[in-house]
């Protein structure tokens, strides 16, 4: 089993580089083009959940729309999951610097585990994530800022971490969708959109991306693509990414099995990356290597933190790293049933940093 990763190329050619490359071309001080993408007015930005780099390539006759427009790849960030890289698209910073750094994760401040994809109104999203979005950047700037997603999303802990600034519009069907960004990207003298397509990601997870549902989806997404290009004003640039790419895991490791748990505080995270907290570090990363074997690739968090895995770290957000990281390969997912047993049943899974998880369109 292949035990080759992708590390984040924060600062050259990640997700975390899109929407201050798309700033800067707007005149928002502070920004920079990394990306090299150009000026513009009027930007329509659009993240596919789940379209990784690999699953577009191998489907391009599904999506012609996507495979003729991409113009190159990027890497997601680590871990490569839909709270962690919404959340540096949205501030331009990696998982260490924001501090959303996995879909489930220890709250220092707290003592509890916070899974951002469920968070209300506590712990205050702004205490947990206080870094400044580029959309308050560029609604300072004086852009037009409008990000149209899920009604049931609007408000929510996560929404407000990686997304506050300008205005927000729900909307819930396609074609709701594209009337909303189409009458968003007219505002002003210069305006800034951001639009979100769910359901490719859910039939991934469902129904793995081998599987007709998510071809369907893929297909469905494409067509979407086109009508909000149909309808955005001339002079729009539409840039399209993802949070992360997905892989189907048929085998689970079921973690809770194995002797794993002596001196172990706490697990989160998710199948394909587990936060490991404990006083033991050094001791606990052996013992899960071992057991684990070719499986996962283990570390201490001053090992993964040391190679970038997380970007710049900040001190207050160290703690929320587990103490040892877990990063699976191949396609097996790290399952815990007895502390998420409904996510470890999943076949399409994402979090670690194999290629066709964190290599995603541009």
């Amino acid at each position: 089993m292949s035990t080759a990763l992708v590390l984040p190329r924060y600062g050259e050619a990640s997700i975390a580089d899109v929407v201050g490359s798309v700033c800067d071309g707007l005149a928002v001080p502070g920004a920079w083009d990394v990306l090299g993408l150009g000026p513009a007015h009027r930007v329509v930005v659009v993240v596919i959940d789940g379209l990784g780099h690999h699953q577009l390539a191998e489907h391009s006759d599904l999506a012609p729309v996507l495979s003729a427009g991409q113009r190159t790849f990027l890497t997601s960030c680590v871990p490569s999951t839909t709270p962690a890289a919404l959340t540096s698209i949205g501030t331009g910073r990696g998982p260490g610097s924001h501090g959303l750094v996995g879909a489930a994760f220890l709250l220092p401040e707290t003592g509890r585990i916070l899974a951002p994809l469920g968070w209300g109104s506590e712990p205050e999203p702004r205490m947990v994530q206080p870094e400044s979005t580029w959309w308050e950047r560029a609604h300072r700037a004086g852009v037009d800022v409008t990000v149209v997603g899920p009604r049931a999303y609007l408000g929510s802990g996560l929404t407000t971490a990686a997304l506050r600034g300008g205005a927000h519009v729900g909307a819930d069907g396609p074609g709701e969708r594209v009337a909303e960004i189409a009458q968003a990207a007219r505002r002003g003298d210069r305006s800034l959109v951001y639009g979100y397509w769910e359901y490719l990601d859910r039939a991934a997870h469902m129904h793995g991306v081998a599987s007709r549902q998510y071809r369907a989806e893929l297909v469905a997404v494409d067509r979407w693509v086109a009508q909000i290009a149909d309808e955005l004003p001339p002079g729009t640039r539409l840039v399209i990414t993802s949070d992360h790419g997905v892989v189907d895991c048929p085998r689970m490791i079921d973690l809770d099995s194995l002797h794993l748990w002596d001196d172990v505080d706490k697990a989160a995270g998710e199948p394909r990356f587990r936060h490991v907290y404990t006083r033991h570090g050094e001791r606990v990363a052996a013992r899960w290597q071992a057991e684990l074997g070719d499986a996962a690739v283990v570390m201490t968090r001053e090992r993964a933190c040391d190679a970038g895995w997380f970007g710049p770290v900040e001190p207050d957000v160290r703690g929320r790293i587990g103490d040892v990281v877990a990063a699976a390969t191949g396609t097996v997912r790290l399952g815990l049933p007895s502390r998420d047993a409904a996510v470890s049943g999943l076949l399409g899974q994402h979090g670690s940093l194999t290629p066709a998880e964190m290599d995603v369109p541009l």
